[in-house]
C-alpha cells in the first residue's frame, strides 16, 4: 500500500544523483554553476522513510500523508534527523497529561534536530558562498 506526499530537499549538487534515485527531480537551479540545488518529489512513498541518505548533508520537509502529518527531515552527513511538523511548521510535542509538560523525550528529539539542521544548514550556506576571485 501506498501514501504518497509532496517532499522537497535542499542539497549540494554532487548529490543530486543519489536524490534522483529516489524520485526527486530538480526544482530550483540558480545556475548551472551553482554548488546547491533544491530538488522536489511530488509523489514521495511515505515521504521516503527509511530510504533518505544517511551520509550526506541535506536538508528538507514533507507535507502531509494519509497516515503522517507535516514533517521536517536533516542530515549533517554524519547522523540524521526526522520532526513532525505542524501545518504552519511548528513543531509537534508529545505532551505528557499527569505532569502537564511536554515530555522530555520530545523536546530531546527536536532539540537534536534542530542542531542537525543547524549543521546541515551551515554546510550549504557556505556552498552558496561566492567565492573569492
Amino acid at each position: 500500500m501506498e501514501d504518497r506526499c509532496y517532499m522537497s530537499v535542499t542539497c549540494r549538487r554532487q548529490d543530486k544523483e543519489r536524490f534522483e534515485a529516489l524520485g526527486f527531480h530538480l526544482e530550483i537551479e540558480s545556475s548551472p554553476e551553482s554548488l546547491v540545488v533544491e530538488m522536489v518529489d511530488e509523489e514521495a512513498n511515505y515521504a521516503h522513510s527509511s530510504e533518505m541518505p544517511t551520509d550526506i548533508p541535506y536538508y528538507g520537509f514533507n507535507g502531509a500523508g494519509s497516515n503522517y502529518g507535516d514533517g521536517k527531515i536533516a542530515c549533517d552527513g554524519k547522523q540524521c534527523a526526522e520532526v513532525e511538523t505542524g501545518q504552519g511548521g511548528g513543531f509537534v510535542i508529545c505532551w505528557d497529561f499527569h505532569t502537564w509538560q511536554p515530555t522530555k523525550q520530545s523536546l530531546k528529539n527536536i532539540r537534536h534536530f534542530i542542531a542537525i539542521q543547524q549543521r546541515a544548514a551551515k554546510i550549504i550556506k557556505a556552498l552558496r558562498q561566492p567565492t573569492p576571485t
